[in-house]
């Protein structure tokens, strides 16, 4: 009897509770947030905010200049972002050139430069065309003006013509990493000294555009 009594109770309770949650999840209001509101000038927190944009925007490490005296956590910092940009930069010419393998299609009557926006809309190209995934996507990165250049490639031997980009990281500013769209001169990413065979003849971006010419040492500088 007592037995059956506290069963009873236990089957009453539980109901209970479970009728009581479900009112009470169903009355909840939604509250929504507006996370873009501009602050006006008297809000609390704008003195701060506003001190810390203006220093911010000035600092020197936020474009990756860290002196030697800087911090351990610095230089360990500095090393991590150049180990990561490399990685980057190596998945994408690993991935383009991959794509390159399906996607290749050479031009037709002439030699067309195509945008990326043409580029994806055919769905196809040459390396020219092709170039353009590394070097966009680049941009689209962080990567910085100085440091990505397309750039016109040419065999001495046939007079072949081959395009590329060059990212000319902190360590190569006179040897850059080559990233061959196609993977027809290099397989991912080699320095341009290690190219045999090749010489680049013309760089160019969005804005520049340099002529490629051979100092009396034999390094070839880029020139307008």
């Amino acid at each position: 009897m007592v037995g059956s009594i506290d069963l009873r109770s236990l089957v009453i309770v539980c109901v209970s509770l479970f009728l009581l949650s479900c009112v009470g999840t169903q009355g909840l209001p939604t509250v929504a947030l507006d996370l873009f509101v501009p602050a006006p000038p008297d809000d609390p927190w704008t003195h701060k905010i506003e001190d810390w944009q203006a220093r911010h925007e000035q600092d020197p490490a936020r474009q990756g200049e860290v002196g030697p005296n800087d911090s351990e956590l610095g230089r360990e910092y500095e090393q991590f972002s150049r180990e990561l940009r490399q990685r980057l930069v190596f998945d994408t010419v690993e991935w383009v050139q991959e794509r390159s393998r399906k996607y290749y299609r050479a031009d037709e009557n002439y030699d067309h430069w195509a945008t990326l926006g043409e580029v994806v809309k055919s769905g196809a190209d040459d390396c020219d065309g092709l170039d353009l995934l590394t070097f966009v996507l680049l941009r689209r990165l962080g990567f910085k003006t100085s440091e990505i250049y397309r750039s016109i490639l040419v065999e001495a031997k046939s007079g072949q013509h081959h395009m590329v980009t060059l990212w000319f990281d902190e360590a190569g500013r006179m040897d850059p990493f080559l990233l061959d769209p196609t993977g027809v001169i290099s397989r991912g990413m080699v320095r341009l000294s290690e190219v045999d065979g090749w010489e680049p003849i013309q760089l160019f971006d969005e804005q520049d555009h340099f002529r490629v010419e051979t100092t009396p040492s034999g390094t070839a500088v880029a020139g307008r």
